[in-house]
């Protein structure tokens, strides 16, 4: 990107340089002379350089959270979360109800 950048810059300041050397610019005007030539390429310039160089937006999107569905438990029994020692993690486990 960097390259692209300098390449572009380096193509612009040439032909900006290449337009300024003809040599019958400044003869045989005949009338209004504006000494305020300058301003239009400058902003143009700007405007071009700004938004070659400007970064990219950052674009962040949430995940939605996944459902998880628990189907009721059958009548005598209840989930509960048991620590399993081959994973080091919490299961959700299917146990039976204490008389």
């Amino acid at each position: 990107m960097k390259l692209l950048q300098t390449i572009t810059l380096a193509s612009l300041i040439m032909v900006s340089g290449a337009s300024q050397a003809n040599p019958y610019y400044h003869h045989h005007h005949r009338g209004y002379y504006n000494p305020y030539g300058w301003v239009a390429p400058l902003v143009i310039g700007g405007v071009v350089g700004y938004a070659i160089t400007r970064p990219q937006p950052v674009v962040i999107q949430q995940q939605p959270q996944p459902s998880i569905y628990q189907p009721p438990a059958p009548y005598g029994y209840h989930y509960e979360n048991i620590l399993d020692a081959n994973c080091n993690c919490y299961r959700l486990v299917l146990v039976q109800n204490q008389p």
